[in-house]
């Protein structure tokens, strides 16, 4: 003990709020690989209690039910994916090769994870609080991507430019879903050259933004 700890003041026990992230981080922790495993609707809030070891109790403490855990997870991955959405704004434009190895990084993410991905679609499709932290991730990606949003001015242009992105990214999203966990009939190299296409023409421009039409009401 060095005398810079003589007499000081013991240190206090971990605060309950730190306890609580610690279970709630093991819980969604120990969910992933139970989904992923055995599907969304397989899985009871009983069974992943199990597997975090604590009780079924505990666990509704912290999630009403399953799709708040989903949210949850998807709320963890949303860094990263706004972050590899900037990589890709960072790009330059003339750089297809560039974009190319983005595309084809994000496609073995799903080849990697496909299971993972298969029960967040899942989850999409059926669960409200799900579909609105998803959108809410490709919201906040469109935002990261200030060098393509930045070519047009604030105001109905940039609105129209962002949801470009936002369509964008849902199409994009929904065919490595058809690819990678649904094993459509298409060779994997043909789409990764179409999609790196798509993101290539919206990135240099060659599909402009429309400004939102005002709705006609009869």
């Amino acid at each position: 003990m060095s005398a810079s700890n003589i007499g000081a003041a013991p240190r206090p026990p971990a605060r309950r709020g730190n306890r609580k992230q610690v279970t709630r981080a093991r819980i969604i922790e120990c969910a992933i690989p139970l989904f992923s495993e055995s599907g969304y609707d397989k899985i009871t809030m009983e069974s992943i209690a199990k597997a975090a070891g604590i009780s079924r109790a505990n666990v509704y403490l912290h999630f009403k039910n399953k799709a708040e855990l989903v949210a949850a997870t998807l709320a963890q991955l949303s860094p990263e994916v706004v972050d590899s959405y900037r990589e890709l704004d960072h790009l330059d434009t003339a750089d297809l090769d560039g974009i190319r190895e983005w595309v084809e990084r994000s496609t073995q993410l799903w080849v990697d994870q496909y299971r993972q991905f298969e029960t967040f679609e899942h989850a999409l499709a059926v669960e409200p609080i799900v579909s609105q932290r998803w959108y809410q991730t490709l919201s906040d990606a469109a935002d990261a991507m200030t060098v393509y949003l930045g070519r047009f001015p604030v105001g109905p242009q940039r609105q129209a430019a962002r949801l470009t992105l936002i369509t964008t990214m849902l199409g994009f999203e929904r065919t490595l879903y058809f690819m990678v966990v649904r094993s459509v009939p298409v060779a994997l190299s043909d789409i990764i050259d179409t999609l790196t296409a798509q993101w290539h023409a919206v990135l240099t421009g060659r599909v402009p933004p429309m400004q939102p039409s005002q709705p006609t009401y009869h």
